[in-house]
């Protein structure tokens, strides 16, 4: 709770940094943002029995503002500060308000050579080190759906693939006159959990990237990442280690009116943790290899690959899921008489920020069959052995097409000698109507189609695994009059067949298999108008209907309509 104190004292801080931007030299600058989120919602259960238990309706919301100060002292320093000020809407005179830190860092120049960032950070290596793949993320979500989508990216500091860290970060990179261009130099350690003094050790992330830049267009690097425990933190003295080392190769070059892009990566990791000291520890290797071809005259790319990831190759920063399906909805959490847990829907994988990481886990985390088990942890699943292959063409008018196919198996079966085929194809279609029909007002309308399959067939019928996942989107935003939007859009899922789901200890290994059977349908449907005030500022209105509809029976249909009001500004 604010109190008139604190009121005053930062009322203050913000008069004195405002007179300090105001000075001949700019040392301080202001970014954040600011937003207002209510929704209503209405919960439909189709049971045998009326659900007369669970409260059908349900409103919430929030407003919050984001002041972030930048400050650079001198040229080679710089501090930000972030602070949010978030109320729930039912809290009156102060009640549900409350003021965080959302971050803090500090960055700057040595000698002016070496860079370094202390406090919050955004890092990334390789897709085998660290890195978030988004692997369950919808890609081309229609705008009606974005909107929440983005919210979440913004609330998760999601920026591009990085994981949201707090440590140190340095690189500094050295030029040579012959035989190598560049050497760039990047290195960091963060903290991932901190002890108890009793049972949680101190655990640590750290790494490193040595990359040699030649003058001919290629690139050759080496990386490291480990997560280790800092003996002597906790009482009990636990060993854990997590060591990936890998090697990248980049060669570009032209031919013509063609470009190639010719990329690879290998490497291997080590797992163990003392806690299980009749096991041994995980040790297994990686391969990828990636070629693309640009043909820019013509507007058109196509690439091939190949991917090879041992079944105990172990990445905790790259297998880490930045959804957690182990976490509960916002709203109706429980629902029939019985109270069950209610399933997540299309709508919280989308749009639901509590339901998302900001960090990598120590544990392998669980995923959902029914919308990515082909590679559920990226690049980076283990346990896959294939090829991939995409192709893009773009028109100069607002034209896109992009498919990719990937042709995967299993390295080695699991609870049986037989191997489980995978198959995934993407294909995406957008269409800027405007700028094809030279139309003043914008429309833009887009669609996509995502088909997975996983088969095996075993010695006995009860090996047997075959679960196809479908997933339709499509929409279309369309300008109204100057800056007012129309937005549509529907994304519909249907699951069926049987997959047997693992279920792992804290060593990752196989306790024992559960044979899921999937008949699941579900459908989104939205509509609503934006309104653009800028390009960083928008008032929109939304209506959602959701259904999920599992027709095994295990658990009830619902139906859940939402409405919502989202007011949202960046500075």
């Amino acid at each position: 709770m604010i109190t008139s104190r604190n009121t005053g004292v930062l009322l203050a801080l913000l008069l004195i940094l405002h007179t300090a931007a105001a000075q001949q030299r700019r040392v301080v600058d202001f970014t954040g943002g600011a937003r207002s989120l209510v929704t209503n919602n209405n919960l439909s259960v189709s049971d045998t029995i009326p659900d007369t238990t669970t409260v059908d309706r349900n409103s919430g919301g929030y407003a919050l503002i984001d002041l972030g100060v930048n400050i650079r002292p001198n040229s080679t320093t710089e501090l930000m500060g972030m602070f949010r000020i978030r109320n729930g809407y039912g809290g009156f005179w102060g009640a549900g308000v409350t003021f965080d830190v959302r971050q803090l860092w500090l960055k700057g120049i040595i000698g002016n050579v070496v860079r370094y960032q202390v406090g919050d950070l955004n890092l990334k290596q390789t897709p085998f080190t660290l890195y978030n793949h988004h692997a369950d993320r919808f890609d081309s979500l229609p705008d009606v759906f974005a909107l929440q989508s983005d919210i979440v990216d913004y609330e998760k500091f999601y920026t591009g693939n990085t994981w949201r860290q707090q440590g140190v970060n340095v690189d500094f990179g050295l030029t040579f006159a012959k035989v190598i261009k560049e050497l760039n130099f990047t290195g960091y350690m963060t903290r991932m959990n901190a002890t108890d003094f009793i049972s949680v050790p101190d655990r640590l992330l750290a790494g490193f990237s040595a990359v040699i830049v030649q003058q001919e267009g290629l690139d050759v690097g080496f990386h490291k990442s480990t997560v280790f425990n800092v003996q002597g933190t906790a009482a009990i003295d636990e060993s854990f280690t997590n060591d990936i080392n890998s090697i990248t190769t980049q060669y570009k070059f032209e031919i013509h009116d063609f470009s190639f892009d010719l990329n690879g990566e290998i490497g291997n990791s080590q797992y163990s943790n003392s806690l299980f000291p009749d096991l041994a520890p995980l040790e297994d290797y990686f391969l990828y290899g990636n070629g693309k071809m640009s043909w820019k005259k013509k507007h058109l790319s196509i690439n091939l690959g190949y991917l090879n990831v041992g079944p105990d190759y172990r990445s905790i920063g790259a297998q880490s899921k930045d959804i957690d399906y182990a976490a509960s909805p916002n709203f109706y959490n429980l629902y029939t008489n019985e109270q069950i847990n209610r399933p997540l829907d299309l709508v919280d994988v989308m749009g639901n920020e509590n339901l998302y990481l900001t960090s990598v886990s120590d544990k392998l985390m669980t995923f959902n069959p029914a919308i990515n088990n082909v590679t559920p942890y990226g690049l980076a699943t283990f346990n896959r052995l294939g090829a991939f292959a995409g192709a893009s063409y773009f028109h100069p008018k607002g034209i896109s097409l992009t498919a990719t196919r990937y042709q995967l198996r299993e390295i080695r079966g699991q609870g049986t000698y037989a191997l489980k085929h995978f198959t995934k194809t993407d294909v995406t279609a957008r269409l800027r109507l405007d700028q094809w029909i030279n139309w003043e007002k914008k429309v833009n309308i887009h669609a996509s189609y995502s088909l997975q399959t996983t088969d095996r067939k075993g010695i006995t019928s009860l090996e047997n695994v075959r679960l196809t996942s479908n997933r339709i989107q499509a929409g279309a935003e369309v300008e109204l009059v100057k800056n007012l939007d129309l937005m549509v859009g529907v994304v519909h899922l249907k699951a069926t067949g049987n997959e047997f789901l693992a279920e792992r200890d804290d060593y990752t290994t196989i306790d024992f298999f559960e044979n899921i059977q999937y008949n699941l349908l579900q459908n989104t449907n939205g509509a609503g108008i934006r309104y653009r005030f800028d390009n960083n500022t928008y008032l929109s209105a939304l209506y959602q209907v959701s259904r999920y509809n599992d027709r095994t029976k295990s658990v009830p249909e619902y139906t859940i309509d939402q409405f919502s009001l989202i007011f949202n500004m960046t500075f």
